[in-house]
């Protein structure tokens, strides 16, 4: 019965938080997070016969969480998401080379105007779509494109060798 529900309610679910600004990995959490309370739960066939209890369950996670670690789409700061990105395998020029390289990342995102960095770290590194980044932010989707390009362009500019 719960695989059933679990097949039936959960993309509606996932979509449901992402409305109500979750990140898509959060979303994905809270989902399983809603199931595997109802597993734990007794005698959970009679609370089960409505989806509204589902999405209870799933808002009143959402709700925790949020209270719990802030309302933030990306708990991390912008240098500590590229903190373990070095390959600790490679020689200590690779590294040297590589952290240099990072640096140099997180002044360029440090420059950026809070909106267009926004719109890079929830496109590139929480994996959010334009249509996504939109809605969350507020925006249209043509804006997020925009934000997007003129983040990349000038994160293009800010890696070149001779900067």
């Amino acid at each position: 019965m719960l695989e059933q529900l679990f097949n039936e309610h959960a993309s509606a679910l996932h979509r449901y938080l992402l409305r109500k600004n979750c990140t898509p990995t959060l979303a994905s959490d809270i989902v399983q997070e809603t199931f595997l309370r109802l597993a734990q739960m007794e005698g959970v066939e009679r609370l089960l016969a409505t989806p509204a209890y589902l999405f209870r369950v799933a808002h009143n996670l959402m709700i925790d969480h949020h209270r719990r670690y802030g309302s933030k789409r990306y708990e991390a700061e912008p240098a500590s998401i590229f903190d373990g990105l070095i390959d600790e395998a490679s020689s200590p020029e690779d590294q040297a080379f590589g952290a240099l390289e990072l640096e140099r990342l997180h002044a360029t995102l440090e420059l950026l105007p809070e909106r267009t960095r926004d719109v890079f770290l929830l496109c590139r590194v929480e994996g959010m779509t334009h249509k996504e980044a939109a809605q969350y932010l507020r925006i249209s989707t043509s804006s997020v494109q925009k934000h997007l390009a003129s983040a990349l362009a000038r994160i293009g500019r800010g890696l070149e060798p001779d900067q």
